[in-house]
């Protein structure tokens, strides 16, 4: 099976998305849909280590604006409108989506707009509060069988304080996702 589900019950945990890139420098690294000033700073941390790093959003916020003053590179886009880069990014990196409203897109295509984007080995990270959101996107990796053979999932349910900051209503816990392409 293709899928662990631990319970992260530590108090030191990773929390944001720069605590899962692993140390080399100069991987490309996407972070999709970023709007707050948290989520620009770990972007530039991992600019400073010497990463190429794209941060798109539809939305471009003031965070952004500073983001882009201090040379990152920000393109105001949906993942879906990027163009193909190389083999793809070594990270992907997203906090708290919302894949719903008029915009939406079925979830196998949500996800295949990130996983088709990864480079083999490459990891997408996803924080959530959402649990309807995590279990449709572990189900995608149960039911389809593409996906089940060229990634892994691991999903864990985590203390508020291993996730990133979110402004929406708190709730006990959130999920943290990790799919790794296969090599």
């Amino acid at each position: 099976m293709a899928i662990a589900v631990p319970m992260a019950e530590r108090d030191v945990a990773p929390v944001h998305c720069c605590d899962f890139i692993r140390s080399a420098s100069g991987r490309n690294i996407l972070f999709v849909g970023a709007e707050r000033v948290d989520e620009f700073a770990d972007a530039m941390r991992a600019v400073r280590r010497g990463h190429r790093v794209l941060v798109v959003n539809p939305r471009e916020t003031a965070a952004a604006r500073a983001f882009r003053s201090q040379r990152g590179r920000f393109a105001r886009a949906r993942i879906e409108d990027l163009p193909r880069i190389g083999s793809g990014f070594e990270v992907i990196c997203e906090n708290y989506p919302y894949p719903s409203g008029p915009h939406s897109a079925p979830i196998r295509a949500f996800a295949h707009a990130r996983l088709a984007r990864l480079a083999p080995g490459g990891r997408w990270i996803l924080f959530t509060e959402s649990a309807r959101l995590a279990t449709a996107l572990r189900m995608l990796v149960e039911y389809d069988a593409d996906v089940r053979r060229r990634f892994v999932l691991e999903l864990a349910r985590v203390r508020l304080h291993q996730a990133p900051p979110s402004a929406y209503p708190p709730v006990p816990s959130r999920f943290r996702l990790i799919f790794e392409r296969c090599r």
